[in-house]
């Protein structure tokens, strides 16, 4: 009864809501030709261009072969021209036209040009009939964003006469109008309140610093001081003190930091502001710090979620979507001085608290793991959660710690106390990815859940979450170490009221796993994912990418 009255709630707003609207009266702005993005694009190596194929484009590794759409093509539900529901409650993927609506191809198609790149070209893909733009491609205030974001770009390569891609037949006049509406409509629908703010605004203020460093308009002081102002409190908001990012989610960090790079781009070309220029560096270099550590076979491990989602298009690969060890040379490209970052994080963070009398506690002792066949280091990010062990090949992790988004978890998983494992060039232990989102939530709920996570082995019967309940977590409290340091780890999570400590011992390289709790129902597991490539029960490389 409760889950159909929160339905019927939900569908009188959604009727009473007041659509937005894409503007008709809009400040046009004037091109000022900067340059800072276009060189980032000009001076890329060919070592960050990993596929340029122009013959298709691809939705979450799917081929497809138009710009323009307003279906899920995965399901062949038509999303019509009538006021949409956010997220819940869609017998089919909104995310499949928000993603072609970013317009992000066009990143490869006009980078192509710098190496000559030798494709057979699809022509219907090349020109862009914005025209014919569905309502569906003006429902997301982040994807117009980006989209915004795509279209600057494009105007760079016009202006630079280097462009391959046809937009409003790359009238300067026509583009600068287009792009301005587009400004417009994002300065007008902000999505900086709820229960959330988070990379969604963050990734709609970089747009907006993006346009003023490109374009000025009549109301640019004003704007940029808005803006200025809105980023530095977010950035405070959003990051840790670690640098780490408040959503837990790995690849929802590498997001964010793409939206500080392309703040740290926006600023060289406006000038000033040198206190929050330093501060993006800093954050820009704890990142890759941190995300580098995630980094196994130049793939990113998927803490939380993962919705294959990326502001510089250009590098990725759709074929090997976790494939992120571009990011960190893209990084390493801008050569930003390491002692701006916080040098506490380069010295070894030792945790020691009162621990209980594991001798009073049900326990379950798992299969050894022989890990280390070399020297290793031990890492601790404790506001986000994760401690790590580590050498350039072999790779131990637990997640354990603040449930992301300041306790929402949003963007978390039921992944406390779960461990990843890397090891003679195999996986042992893996994290699931993500799966999808709103168009299947048993699918969804399936991929965050415990059962599909190398936690403790117990069957816990949580509370059944429902369609409101997939961008929150319900059933988990926070997790604490306990103990850390290079040859030990003990950490306690709470299930739901019930508390489970998961102890960790290294000795010549062989990690130990014990689990302890006050339930009689704690099981060992009597493998691990050796002979699965770590798969628990499903994997997910990427978003909607299942195997």
């Amino acid at each position: 009864m409760k889950r159909y009255l929160r339905k019927i709630k939900y569908e009188l707003i959604c009727l009473l809501a007041k659509p937005k609207e894409i503007p008709s009266f809009f400040d046009k702005g004037t091109w000022k030709n900067n340059c800072s993005v276009f060189n980032l694009f000009a001076d890329t190596g060919v070592n960050l261009v990993s596929d340029l194929n122009l013959t298709d484009m691809k939705i979450f590794g799917n081929s497809y072969k138009s710009w323009i759409m307003e279906h899920d093509f995965f399901t062949k539900y038509t999303f019509n021209n009538k006021k949409l529901k956010p997220a819940y409650f869609n017998v089919a993927d909104v995310k499949v036209p928000y993603e072609a609506s970013r317009l992000q191809h066009l990143q490869k198609q006009n980078i192509s040009v710098f190496f000559n790149k030798a494709n057979k070209t699809d022509n219907s893909l090349l020109n862009l009939e914005v025209d014919k733009f569905p309502l569906i491609y003006w429902n997301s205030p982040m994807d117009v964003a980006i989209r915004t974001i795509n279209l600057i770009i494009h105007r760079q390569f016009v202006a630079n006469k280097m462009n391959k891609s046809i937009i409003l037949n790359n009238s300067e006049e026509q583009l600068d109008t287009y792009i301005s509406q587009h400004y417009q409509y994002v300065k007008d629908n902000l999505e900086n309140e709820g229960n959330v703010v988070g990379n969604h605004y963050l990734v709609e203020l970089s747009c907006m610093l993006f346009y003023l460093a490109n374009y000025e308009n009549d109301n640019y002081t004003d704007d940029l001081a808005f803006v200025i102002s809105e980023l530095s409190n977010e950035l405070a908001r959003q990051f840790n003190k670690e640098g780490t990012n408040f959503e837990g989610s790995s690849h929802y960090a590498a997001f964010a930091t793409e939206a500080l790079i392309l703040c740290k781009l926006s600023l060289k070309d406006i000038g000033g502001f040198a206190s929050l220029a330093d501060l993006l560096d800093s954050l820009i270099i704890k990142n890759k710090r941190f995300l580098s550590l995630l980094i196994i076979e130049n793939e990113l491990s998927q803490i939380g979620d993962n919705d294959s989602g990326r502001i510089f298009y250009f590098a990725f690969n759709e074929d090997k979507p976790l494939h992120m060890s571009w990011l960190i040379k893209l990084i390493d490209s801008f050569k930003i001085s390491d002692n701006l970052s916080d040098k506490a994080q380069k010295k070894q963070i030792k945790i020691k608290k009162d621990l209980p009398d594991f001798t009073k506690l049900t326990s379950a002792k798992h299969p050894d793991i022989k890990v280390f066949s070399q020297e290793y280091q031990a890492y601790a990010y404790v506001e986000f959660g994760i401690y790590i062990w580590r050498n350039e090949k072999e790779y131990f992790s637990i997640r354990c710690g603040p449930i992301g988004q300041h306790g929402i978890g949003g963007h978390s998983h039921y992944d406390q106390l779960s461990i990843e494992c890397f090891s003679n060039n195999e996986w042992v232990a893996r994290d699931p990815g993500t799966g999808t989102y709103t168009d299947n939530i048993q699918k969804r709920n399936n991929f965050r859940s415990m059962q599909y996570h190398w936690g403790p082995n117990i069957d816990l019967n949580l509370r059944k979450e429902d369609e409101f309940d997939c961008f929150k977590l319900n059933n988990i409290g926070n997790g604490e170490a306990l103990l850390f340091d290079k040859k030990n780890f003990v950490g306690v999570a709470d299930f739901e009221g019930s508390k489970i400590y998961r102890k960790l011992s290294i000795n010549d390289g062989i990690i130990t796993v014990e689990d302890f709790s006050i339930l009689e129902n704690l099981e060992r597991y009597e493998t691990w994912g050796e002979m699965r490539k770590g798969i628990k029960v499903e994997f997910s490389e990427g978003y909607k990418r299942l195997s």
